[in-house]
């Protein structure tokens, strides 16, 4: 019979899960590299999909006299495998290298260890889901809603646990809420194991605590290659990790000439702190003793070519990091700065223990810092500025949403640029650096093509005579280089393009293009083409422009190229190449999983074991819940990092509002007439099936009767599929004409705004899957771990699915795919039945 304590148990087994998931997200975004996010959810979905084949095989398990003893015992042992696991996966010396091209068998191997060892865990969560869901399928709506609220009280549980415990810290404390759902299960079980519940949770409680006191297992282990140097500072959160290191007495630059280094050496600059954030993006913190003059230096960057042309520019800088932009900016003479950064660690680090290294450069009454993304803060402000200035502003990081998206980026589409334009002065220019390569500049000629398109949209009529490009090229290497694009309100008057002439001449830098000059390389090509359109679809790499539909900047390779020979003989871009080729290599290895230990195992199970067998109606049903899940569940996340502006509200009110409302979807699916939701039936009768019913017998004869209890559907939740393809279809379609009409709104109402949005939807994505497993049950006993594993193996394959088509076809193509999931999952069911 199920319980209330059942209910709880499955709550916090569903909560210690998603507290894992999303917390390997940001782990493996500091020992390997972002794009390795994705396994998190891969690794989650496939376990969970091989617990559902074990039970297939072994349906005893499953029958009510034993199914409690059995629920306490899975969850105790997933609360000690998550400790276990995560020490073992820390000793894999897997190192993938992204500048060559390909990883080595060596590599592979050490891949799919990692693959094995981690899937455990979400395999024995998995169990304790499926075997709950198999012993009580006719309340399998109460049971779903436990999960999923479970599942989104953890979305938030991971935030807190990251910002309090660290990254190891929070894969502890997952293990210790998986302990006290063992608690909740063993109750009123057999005497040993209540103990056993007992001693598993304060065993891990202890370890959580005490690792907190004493850091017996950390994280030291670098994507870049072997152990860390020695931090002088560390800090997690649901954004990256932060550390600092040792003081460099040399002096920093992006990119600097011969002269300005000279210069630099006669001048005498200080040194600085690197601080990297997840291990491999750097940012300085610029030593600064108060006297600007020390710093002046900084004007000798390719970044701060800028403020030789402005004036006492009033200057807003996009990600400031370290500090060492907005010292250029005050030394160039800028009576104030306003410094917007997103991540909190990173401000509190130059706040807080390198104050004084930093000369409490940020708490200086001429610097303003804002805590915030960028974008937003520029639409919202009231101001106008003289300089915007980005340089460099990537992280490589999986960000708390890191496992749902690939790179978007929020601050390099044609949206955002319209903004930067509307928020410039007469004189204002918009000044982006980013890497160059000589050899094929795809990133600049986006940049380039993207901030046009914004200029374009804001109302202006040539672009190209608002637009000056500056570049200079690594002397060690004169394939590599560094990028800066200015974009000015204005056209440039041919007194401007003279003064960029001579101050590029000046510091040593090339003038790629500005209006006027001489063409001589493809950047000016493309600026003075007579087509710009046919110019961008006849180069071999993507420089379409970036917009919110496909915020996808970085992303420079189109899947079709991956394997050209041509594009990997020439070693450009060979991590925007291995990113995506290392997501099909994930995708590939959990396809294989999938075909090897889920449908395999199941096909084999009826046809040489007489075990029961899912119709195709049932099959085709649930695979396309799987997939049209995921495919409206990642594009949505990935459209509100872009519109809330950090990922850490995306995961937040994205995720948590989509698995909240979808868990009460399920709770409303399951209520029965004349009993309240999650209420015993009337006559008090027993909710679980008789015993007999779990037996692998196959299908009930037709005419057979309906387990007791059993309701006939409501056509309104029958049809619910029906319904949903519209609201996604009104989703796709209509609600990116609201964001862009609220982006500027507080965070307050955006965050109401997102709401609103995806309550309706999720609360109607929850409703096909119990509503399926019920009516599967009742016709046919023991196919629902079939259905359990159908469902997680094309969830995987969604989730992959969404990212590529994401990319390549943008969010609403997307989400109108997801549509059709969802109308086929509809057909399948049609009239209440398969």
């Amino acid at each position: 019979m199920l319980h209330r304590r059942h209910l709880l148990g499955i709550f916090l087994t569903s909560m210690s899960t998603l507290i894992l998931e999303v917390t390997l997200t940001r782990v493996f975004s500091v020992t390997m590299w972002y794009h390795f996010a994705f396994l998190a959810v891969s690794l989650a979905l496939t376990g969970s999909a091989v617990a559902g084949v074990v039970l297939y095989f072994f349906p005893h398990l499953a029958r009510p006299d034993r199914v409690g003893r059995w629920l306490g015992w899975g969850a105790m042992a997933l609360a000690l495998s998550v400790p276990v696991t995560f020490v073992l996966y820390l000793q894999i010396p897997f190192r993938p290298d992204l500048n060559r091209t390909g990883l080595p068998w060596s590599q592979v191997v050490w891949l799919a260890l990692i693959y094995l060892d981690l899937t455990v865990p979400f395999f024995l969560s998995g169990a304790v889901i499926s075997l709950a869901l198999s012993a009580w399928s006719e309340q399998a709506g109460r049971l779903y809603w436990a999960d999923l609220t479970g599942a989104a009280l953890g979305c938030l549980a991971s935030i807190a646990a990251l910002e309090a415990l660290g990254g190891a810290g929070a894969v502890l404390a997952a293990g210790a809420v998986a302990g006290l759902a063992g608690v909740a299960l063993a109750t009123n079980e057999t005497r040993m194991g209540r103990i056993g519940g007992i001693l598993v949770a304060l065993l891990l409680v202890a370890l959580v605590a005490g690792n907190a006191r004493y850091g017996w297992v950390t994280i030291s282990v670098s994507k870049t290659g072997g152990e860390e140097a020695p931090r002088a500072y560390e800090k997690w959160n649901a954004h990256s990790r932060v550390t600092v290191y040792e003081i460099n007495r040399n002096p920093f630059f992006w990119s600097v000439s011969d002269i300005g280094w000279q210069r630099t050496i006669q001048q005498g600059g200080l040194g600085h702190r690197l601080l990297l954030i997840d291990a491999a993006a750097g940012t300085p913190i610029q030593e600064f003793t108060g006297d600007l003059y020390w710093v002046s230096f900084l004007r000798y960057d390719l970044t701060s070519f800028v403020y030789h042309l402005v004036d006492r520019p009033e200057t807003l800088v996009i990600g400031p990091g370290g500090g060492r932009d907005v010292l250029a900016a005050l030394a160039s003479g800028a009576p104030h700065v306003t410094a917007v950064e997103v991540n909190p660690a990173v401000v509190e680090a130059v706040r807080g223990p390198f104050a004084d290294f930093a000369g409490h450069l940020y708490d200086r009454p001429d610097v303003t810092v804002v805590v915030e993304d960028a974008r937003g803060y520029i639409a919202r402000s009231p101001h106008r500025y003289d300089v915007i200035q980005a340089a460099l502003i990537d992280t490589w990081a999986a960000g708390a949403s890191g496992a749902f998206a690939l790179s978007e980026n929020s601050l390099y589409t044609v949206e955002a640029f319209r903004t930067y334009y509307e928020h410039l002065t007469d004189r204002g220019i918009l000044t982006v650096s980013r890497w160059y390569m000589p050899g094929r500049p795809a990133e600049t000629l986006r940049l380039v093509s993207t901030g046009m398109a914004g200029w374009a949209r804001a109302g202006v009529a040539d672009p190209r005579q608002h637009v000056a490009v500056i570049a200079h090229f690594v002397t060690s290497n004169p394939q590599e280089g560094l990028a800066t694009v200015l974009f000015k309100r204005t056209p440039f008057t041919p007194e401007e393009v003279a003064a960029i002439e001579d101050r590029a001449r000046e510091l040593g830098f090339t003038v790629l293009y500005a209006p006027g000059l001489p063409v001589t390389e493809e950047v000016g090509a493309f600026l003075t083409a007579d087509d710009p359109a046919a110019w961008i679809a006849r180069y071999p790499l993507d420089i379409t422009p970036a917009t919110d539909d496909r915020p996808f900047f970085f992303n420079l390779v189109r899947f079709g190229d991956l394997f050209s020979p041509a594009l990997r003989a020439s070693g450009v871009y060979q991590i925007s190449i291995e990113s995506a080729g290392i997501l099909l290599a994930i995708l590939g290895i959990t396809a294989a999983v999938g075909v090897l230990f889920v449908l395999w195992p199941l096909g084999w199970g009826v046809r040489r074991r007489g075990l029961a067998a899912p119709s195709a109606r049932m099959l085709v049903y649930f695979g396309a819940l799987g997939v049209g899940f995921m495919l409206v569940e990642i594009p949505t996340i990935q459209r509100l990092t872009v519109y809330l502006g950090r990922p850490v509200y995306s995961l937040a009110v994205g995720l948590f509002a989509l698995l909240l409302f979808s868990g009460l979807g399920s709770l409303w699916a399951g209520r029965r007439r004349g009993q309240p939701a999650g209420g015993q039936p009337q006559g008090g009768q027993p909710q679980g099936p008789r015993p007999e019913a779990l037996g692998p017998e196959g299908p009930r004869p037709e005419g057979a009767s309906r387990p007791e209890g059993l309701p006939l559907q409501a056509p309104a939740l029958v049809q619910a599929p029906m319904v949903l393809v519209v609201l996604i279809g009104l989703n796709a379609l209509a609600v990116p004409w609201v964001l862009d009409r609220t982006v500027g709104w507080s965070l307050a109402a955006r965050l109401a705004v997102a709401v609103l949005i995806l309550a309706p939807l999720a609360f109607l994505m929850g409703m096909p899957f119990p509503t399926g497993v019920r009516q599967a049950g009742a016709r046919r006993p023991g196919v629902v771990p079939w259905l359990w594993g159908i469902n997680g193996v094309m969830s995987v394959m969604g989730s992959a699915l969404s990212i590529a088509l994401a990319i390549h076809l943008g969010i609403r193509a997307t989400l109108l795919i997801a549509a059709g999931c969802y109308a086929l999952a509809g057909a399948m069911f049609w009239k209440g039945r398969f």
